[in-house]
C-alpha cells in the first residue's frame, strides 16, 4: 500500500480530539477490532479538517469494511478514492479495487484497471500503525472460511455502521445519526457538502516518496507485521466422504497390526516385570522393617527355620497383588477420577444432545464388531480431553471432558469417540490402563505431599516435603518410560480406524487441532499445568506438551509452517523418543493422505516436498551423549582385546584387562562423559548481551524444518511466567513462558542439576510464577520446543540464574572420574 501524501505545509492542523479518534481507530484496526475501528474512523471523516488524516481514515475504512464482511462498502469507498487526482491514493485505490473485483466478482462490476505491485508498507509516525494491503494473502496456502457475502444494499449497510463505544471520542450522542448520514453521503459522492475532495490534496514531493520507499524496502519486520495482521484464524471446513472404501495398507503409513502387537508384547513384558519388581520391593521393605521392629520389641525372636521366614512368601504375595491390581484396575481408576477430578456418568441421551453422530457411531460400531457398549463418563474440566481405560472389552470406559463437548462440533466429537473405540478393538487400552494406574501412585503421593509442604510454616518440614515430592515425581517419570513406545505407536492405528468408521479425516484433523488449542487455553487460564493434564497424558488423544506451543500460536500465525518440522525433518521420530505422542504434523499429514485417497479437499495443506536432508554431523552432535555409550563399548572392547593379546603373550602388567567387566562399566561412563563434553560448546554458545537484546518472535523460531535441538540459538523473551507455585515445582518441571504470541516450555538447572534445584536458594523459579519476567537462554527445536534458561529476571530486578552448562560440565567430569575409579578398582 502506498502511504497517503504528507499534509501541506500550511493549513488547518488536527485538534487533539481528532488525532485521538484517528489514533484509536488505527490502533483498533491493527488489533483486528474492526467494529471499533469503523466507528472511530467514520467519526474522523466527519470532524477532521486535515486532508492527510482523512486519507488515512478512509484507507483504514476500506480495510475494516472488507474484513468485517461489508464488501460493498469497501468497494464503494475504493471507487471514491480512485477518482482522486492524488497519484499515490489513486494507484492504491485502483489496485485494491481490481483485487476486490477479482476476489468478489458477485459484489462489483468488471474494471479494466492496471494492476500494480502491492508489496509496499509504511508506518504512521504518530500512532505506530502500519497501513497494509487489505488484499494481501496469508503466507500460508491454507484457505480460510470465507465471509458470507453481504446481501443488503450499500445504503442499508452505511445506515447500520457501528458507533464508538465512548461518546467522548465522537461527540454528543444526539449528533450520531446525522454524522452517520453525512458519512454515508460522502462515500456515495466526493462532492457532498462538508467533504474535502481528494483531488485537491497536494501531491507528495519526490523526496517524500523516496523516503517512504526507502523505509518500506529496508524494514522486513514491517512486512512480517503486515502478514501477521493479514492472517485471520479460521477453519476451511473441508468435507467428508459420503461413500468410502477401506484404506489400502500402504496409505498414510504402513498398516501392519503385527507391529502393534509386537510393541504391545514388549511393553507388556517390561511393564509386568517393573510392576512386579516395584510391588516386591515394597513388600520386602515392609516385611523386613516390621520383622526387625518386632524383634527389637522382643515380640518375636530370630529363627533360622526357613519355613518360618516370612520373606520367602513375598514373591508369591507380589504375584497375587499384581493379578489383583490388573483385575481391579477399572474400578481403581474410577475411584481415583471420582475422588480428585469429579468423574460423572454421561448418559447417552445427554451425549446425543451434543453429538447425535457420536451416539450413532458407538451403536453401529459395537453392533458390527459385536462389542459390549463401553461405559461413558464425563469430567467437568475445561481442557478438551478424551481417554479410554479398562482391563477387558466389557469393562472399557470412555471418558471425555466438558471442554471437549463444548469446543468440538458434532462430527468432530464423533471422530474422537471412534478413535477411542480403536483403542478397545486393538486391546492397547488394557496395558496403558495398568501402566497409568501404577504411575498414579507416586504421582498422587507427589502432589499431596507438595500440598502439605506448602501448608507447613516450618522451613525444615517444607524441605523434607520437597525431597519426598521430588523422589515421588522421579519414580512417576520412571514408570512412564515403559509406556512411551506403545503410547506413540497406538495413535496411528486409532486415527486410522476413526477415519474408516466415520469417513471424516478432515473432521478428525479439526478435532485434534481444537483440542490442542483448548489445552493451551486451559494452561493459560489456570496459570499452570493441571494435575489431570500431566498425570493422564499417556491416555489422552493429544499430549499437552506438544499442544502447548502449537495451540497457543494458532491465533497469531498459520499452522502449516509450524507443522513443517513435524512432517519433513528426517530425525523427528528419534527426537520423539521421550514424548508420549507422535509428532502432530506427521499425524495430521497422514490424515490428509486419507482425505486425498477418498478425493476430498484437505483441511490443512501439508503437501511438503520430500524430507530435507541434514548433515550427519549435526545429528551426531545432538546425540553425542547417547553415542558415547557405543564409544565406551568400543573402547572397552579395545582394552579387552589388548588384555587378551597380553594374556597370550604372558605380559602380566596388562593381561588383567582380559574379561574384566569393570573395564566395560568404566568405559561406558567415560564414553558418556566424552559425548557430553563434545557438544557443550555448540550446545551453549556464549550469551552475549548484543545477541539477545532484541526480543525473539516465537513463531519465527518454529518454522525452520531442518532445525535440531543442537542448533542453539541465544534468545531473549519477555512475558509472564506460568507454572505450579511452591513445593510442587521445586524441581522446576512446570515452568512455562507466556509471551505475547504463545507459550513455550522452560528448562531450569542449578549447578548440581535437578537435585540442586531442591537446595535453598533465593529466589527459586517457582517463587516468580505469575509475574512478568524477561528470560534469556538457548532455544531448542524438537517435537516439543523448549528453552534452556540462562536467567529469569523480574521487572523489580530479582534474578534467578540457571547453570545448565555448568551442570553438564560437572556431570561429564563426574562420569569420567567415576569410570576411571571403577577401572582402577577392577584392576587392583
Amino acid at each position: 500500500m502506498v502511504f497517503p501524501p504528507d499534509p501541506p505545509a500550511s493549513g488547518a492542523s488536527a485538534s487533539g480530539k481528532e488525532n485521538s479518534s484517528l489514533e484509536a481507530g488505527l490502533a483498533a484496526l491493527k488489533q483486528g477490532n474492526y467494529k471499533d475501528a469503523i466507528a472511530h474512523l467514520e467519526a474522523v471523516c466527519q470532524i477532521q479538517q486535515n486532508q492527510n488524516a482523512i486519507y488515512k481514515a478512509q484507507m483504514g475504512l476500506v480495510v475494516a469494511y472488507e474484513r468485517s464482511g461489508n464488501v460493498l462498502g469497501a468497494i464503494a469507498l475504493c471507487k471514491t478514492l480512485s477518482k482522486s487526482s492524488s497519484r499515490p491514493v489513486k494507484e492504491w485505490a485502483d489496485r485494491t479495487l481490481a483485487d476486490f473485483v477479482k476476489r468478489y466478482p458477485e459484489e462489483g462490476t468488471a474494471r479494466q484497471e492496471g494492476s500494480g505491485e502491492d508489496n509496499q508498507t509504511s508506518q504512521s509516525k504518530d500512532t505506530g500503525f502500519v497501513p497494509f494491503n487489505p488484499t494481501a494473502q496469508v503466507s500460508s496456502s491454507r484457505p480460510k472460511v470465507p465471509v458470507s457475502p453481504p446481501s443488503s444494499s450499500l445504503k442499508d449497510r452505511n445506515s447500520s455502521l457501528s458507533s464508538p463505544s465512548s461518546p467522548s471520542k465522537q461527540g454528543n450522542k444526539e449528533n450520531q445519526p446525522e454524522i452517520r448520514s453525512q458519512i454515508s453521503q460522502k462515500f456515495d459522492s466526493a462532492s457532498s457538502p462538508g467533504f474535502v475532495p481528494l483531488d485537491k490534496a497536494t501531491k507528495p514531493s519526490r523526496g517524500a516518496e523516496e523516503k517512504v520507499a526507502s523505509r518500506q524496502s529496508s524494514d522486513p519486520e514491517k512486512k512480517k507485521a503486515e502478514k501477521s495482521l493479514d492472517y485471520k484464524p479460521g477453519w476451511k471446513q473441508a468435507g467428508r466422504a459420503q461413500k468410502w472404501q477401506r484404506l489400502p495398507v500402504k496409505t498414510g503409513f504402513l498398516f501392519d497390526l503385527s507391529q502393534l502387537w509386537g510393541v504391545q508384547a514388549v511393553t507388556a513384558i517390561v511393564l509386568l516385570i517393573s510392576t512386579f519388581w516395584a510391588i516386591d520391593t515394597i513388600l520386602k521393605f515392609a516385611v523386613k522393617t516390621g520383622r526387625d521392629l518386632l524383634i527389637k520389641l522382643r515380640i518375636i525372636y530370630i529363627g533360622e527355620d526357613y519355613y518360618n521366614d516370612p520373606m520367602r512368601l513375598v514373591p508369591i504375595a507380589s504375584a497375587i497383588a499384581l493379578i489383583a491390581l490388573i483385575a481391579a484396575s477399572p474400578w481403581l481408576m474410577d475411584g481415583l477420577l471420582k475422588a480428585y477430578h469429579n468423574l460423572k456418568p454421561l448418559p447417552t441421551a445427554t451425549l446425543s444432545e451434543r453429538s447425535p453422530e457420536a451416539v450413532r457411531v458407538l451403536q453401529r460400531f459395537t453392533r458390527e464388531q459385536r462389542l459390549p457398549s463401553p461405559t461413558l463418563f464425563v469430567l467437568p474440566n475445561s481442557a478438551p480431553l478424551a481417554l479410554t481405560y479398562g482391563n477387558l472389552r466389557r469393562t472399557a470406559r470412555i471418558v471425555v471432558t466438558q471442554g471437549l463437548l463444548d469446543r468440538l462440533a458434532d462430527d468432530e466429537i464423533a471422530t474422537i469417540y471412534a478413535e477411542q473405540l480403536g483403542h478397545i478393538v486393538y486391546w492397547d487400552f488394557a496395558l496403558m490402563s495398568l501402566g497409568v494406574l501404577v504411575a498414579q501412585v507416586p504421582y498422587t503421593f507427589y502432589w499431596r505431599v507438595s500440598q502439605l509442604g506448602d501448608l507447613s510454616p516450618n522451613s525444615f518440614l517444607r524441605l523434607i516435603a520437597g525431597a519426598i515430592a521430588a523422589l515421588s515425581y522421579g519414580i512417576y517419570w520412571l514408570f512412564r518410560w515403559p509406556l512411551l513406545w506403545l503410547s506413540r505407536a497406538r495413535i496411528y492405528y486409532s486415527d486410522r480406524i476413526s477415519c474408516e468408521v466415520t469417513g471424516n479425516p478432515n473432521g478428525l484433523s479439526r478435532a485434534i487441532l481444537k483440542m490442542a488449542i483448548g489445552i493451551a487455553k486451559d494452561i493459560e487460564q489456570q496459570g499452570q499445568t493441571s494435575n489431570l493434564l500431566e498425570s493422564f497424558e499417556l491416555l489422552t488423544t493429544v499430549g499437552y506438551r506438544q499442544a502447548m506451543s502449537l495451540g497457543s500460536l494458532y491465533a497469531h500465525t498459520p499452522l502449516e509452517p509450524l507443522l513443517a518440522w513435524d512432517c519433513v525433518n528426517p530425525h523427528r521420530r528419534w527426537l520423539a523418543i521421550n514424548n508420549s505422542h507422535p509428532p502432530m504434523g506427521e499425524r495430521l499429514q497422514i490424515l490428509a493422505r486419507y482425505a486425498n485417497f477418498w478425493k476430498l479437499e484437505t483441511e490443512l495443506n501439508l503437501t511438503y516436498q520430500s524430507s530435507v536432508t541434514l548433515q550427519n554431523s549435526k545429528f551426531f552432535l545432538q546425540g553425542s551423549p547417547y553415542f558415547g555409550v557405543f564409544m565406551g563399548l568400543a573402547l572397552g572392547g579395545i582394552f579387552w582385546f589388548i588384555g587378551g593379546i597380553s594374556s597370550l603373550m604372558r605380559f602380566r602388567p596388562l593381561d588383567w584387562m582380559w574379561g574384566d567387566p569393570s573395564i566395560i562399566y568404566g568405559c561406558l561412563l567415560i564414553g558418556i562423559s566424552i559425548g557430553i563434553l563434545l557438544r557443550i560448546d555448540s550446545f551453549f554458545p556464549d550469551m552475549k548481551p548484543l545477541s539477545v537484546k532484541k526480543e525473539a518472535v516465537l513463531a519465527d523460531l518454529l518454522t525452520n524444518p531442518v532445525a535440531l535441538p543442537a542448533d542453539s540459538q541465544p534468545i531473549y523473551l519477555e512475558g509472564k511466567l506460568l507454572g505450579r507455585p511452591g513445593v510442587s515445582n521445586w524441581l522446576c518441571q512446570d515452568l512455562i513462558l507466556q509471551t505475547a504470541t504463545g507459550l513455550v516450555k522452560l528448562h531450569f538447572f542449578s549447578w548440581f542439576g535437578p537435585i540442586g534445584n531442591l537446595l535453598p536458594r533465593s529466589p527459586r523459579p517457582s517463587d516468580l510464577v505469575n509475574r512478568p519476567i524477561s528470560a534469556t537462554g538457548w532455544f531448542r527445536r524438537g517435537v516439543t520446543p523448549w528453552i534452556d534458561l540462562d536467567s529469569l529476571r523480574t521487572q523489580g530486578g530479582k534474578t534467578s540464574q540457571s547453570a545448565h552448562p555448568v551442570w553438564s560440565t560437572i556431570l561429564a567430569i563426574a562420569a569420567a572420574l567415576w569410570g576411571a575409579y571403577i577401572i582402577f578398582k577392577g584392576g587392583a
